[in-house]
């Protein structure tokens, strides 16, 4: 999916992510506007997903970042944060993720990427 640079809307500061743990954010604009949303960080690279874990609503950004698989902290579903598909699981759950843009010193929030096997 292309996403036109008017979808994409202001997150985060880069700075207020943390390296290798989970963050919980709201745009403050574009197309998600207060959608709630957990950012992670891993080897450079920024991934955004869904905030609530498809199980029982769980704070997926409270989650362990692993090798690129986020483990939901309430019951421990695993998600590859790249793709939102089950890592431990063929149920066919997911979590939506989305396109991402750094401009400046924010990271931006574009639209759902859609899952690849």
């Amino acid at each position: 999916m292309t996403t036109n640079e008017d979808d994409f809307g202001p997150l985060c500061t880069l700075d207020q992510i943390r390296k290798g743990e989970g963050r919980h954010f709201r745009p403050t604009g574009g197309r998600w506007r207060n959608k709630a949303m957990a950012v992670f960080e891993e080897n450079g690279e920024y991934f955004v997903t869904n905030f609530i874990c498809p199980h029982s609503g769980g704070p997926i950004s409270e989650g362990k970042l692993v090798d690129g698989v986020v483990e939901c902290p309430w019951h421990g579903w695993k998600f590859h944060v790249d793709t939102g598909l089950s890592a431990d699981k063929e149920d066919g759950h997911a979590v939506e993720v989305y396109e991402t843009r750094i401009d400046g010193d924010t990271l931006m929030v574009g639209g759902l990427k859609r899952p690849t096997k």
